[in-house]
């Protein structure tokens, strides 16, 4: 197996059995090959030609291209009925392995001046409110030429109803042929076409934008730094989420939020002060990191600190987006810029 055999791959993947790229979020303290062992235990880890490609060789066949050392790229021909729920369940039980979770508007603007011809949105609040508001349920798709206007238009009437969970596009490039794509807000890619690069190439975007805000967080992380004539200084921000709409049970949100399940990965006990403002001690448990939150009915501020991790942000906003509040924002103009991109660069 080498790179030349993936392409050959990837160019014989047919409508009915489109290529697959899932990727994953990867902390290999011990290398790559021990933490492939360690999760994936059900199947065989097999080296390649390439040093960094691996095999996964069970139930469900992968091939793993760690080039990125944070950003793992999970290929396969297999079915997302067998693939998704396989490669969850490992996720689900460990600690260095998470999902790369897109902010709804990392899904526009993937490949520049090209709209996509398939639009989705899936927004369920039951598991953060159980009171009904203006728009407790939503799941749409929608196909054709202009179906991204119609979720923009949707979206300007009910935009905390509104995330993209997934998007279709036709790309015709002069350098790299024809492609069609299909990304999640998950981090699953679907692809059919006769070039491998240019399926790499919209990858890599997609994971280039997503590392800059994934990085913009890990930079505001709570830390000391030793001063040379003695002392420390402190580095590093709190990151606080404004939402569009009120909270309307917040202590259900609070159970919710911090109960340790998917796709939080939250724990921790909330604490309420006379001034209707709730301090949370918590964990994340994909990482197993302390951190910190104050939350009100209108807002909600995280405090990361040393050895945290941006993703844990990047799957709080993603996940806030798709079941309580899709319009929300981030108080702090670089991060929302990050965020909230309007163009492919």
């Amino acid at each position: 197996m080498n790179r030349e055999i993936l392409a050959n791959d990837f160019a014989a993947a047919t409508s009915r059995n489109r290529w697959k790229t899932f990727v994953l979020e990867a902390h290999p303290d011990n290398g790559v090959v021990q933490l492939l062992a360690d999760a994936f235990t059900d199947s065989k880890v097999e080296a390649t030609d390439d040093v960094y490609l691996h095999r996964l060789v069970g139930d469900v066949n992968f091939v793993v291209d760690h080039l990125d050392r944070r950003f793992w790229s999970f290929h396969t021909t297999v079915p997302s009925g067998d693939a998704a729920p396989y490669l969850r369940r490992v996720v689900s039980q460990r600690r260095d392995l998470d999902w790369m979770w897109l902010p709804s508007d990392h899904l526009g603007g993937i490949w520049r001046d090209v709209s996509p011809q398939l639009v989705a949105t899936n927004f369920s609040t039951g598991r953060l409110t159980p009171t009904i508001g203006e728009v407790a349920d939503l799941k749409l798709r929608v196909t054709g030429q202009v179906a991204g206007q119609v979720l923009k238009a949707l979206g300007d009437r009910f935009g905390t109803a509104v995330p993209q969970s997934h998007v279709g596009f036709n790309v015709v490039d002069e350098h790299f042929g024809q492609i069609t794509e299909f990304v999640s807000h998950d981090g699953r890619f679907m692809a059919s076409g006769g070039d491998f690069g240019f399926h790499q190439a919209i990858v890599r975007r997609v994971v280039d934008r997503y590392r800059r805000f994934v990085e913009g967080v890990e930079r505001r992380v709570l830390r000391w730094e030793e001063l040379p004539e003695g002392g420390a200084r402190p580095y590093g921000a709190p990151i606080t989420l404004r939402f569009s709409r009120s909270i309307p049970d917040l202590d259900y949100f609070l159970e919710q939020l911090f109960a340790a399940r998917e796709p939080f990965r939250l724990w921790g006990l909330p604490r309420h002060d006379d001034d209707g403002m709730a301090e949370v001690e918590a964990v994340d448990l994909h990482v197993g990191q302390r951190l910190r939150f104050d939350i009100t009915a209108q807002w909600l501020r995280v405090y990361l600190f040393e050895g945290g991790c941006g993703n844990t942000v990047a799957r709080l906003v993603s996940n806030l987006q798709h079941h309580f509040d899709g319009a929300l924002c981030i108080v702090d103009k670089e991060l929302e810029a990050s965020l909230k991109p309007k163009v492919c660069v």
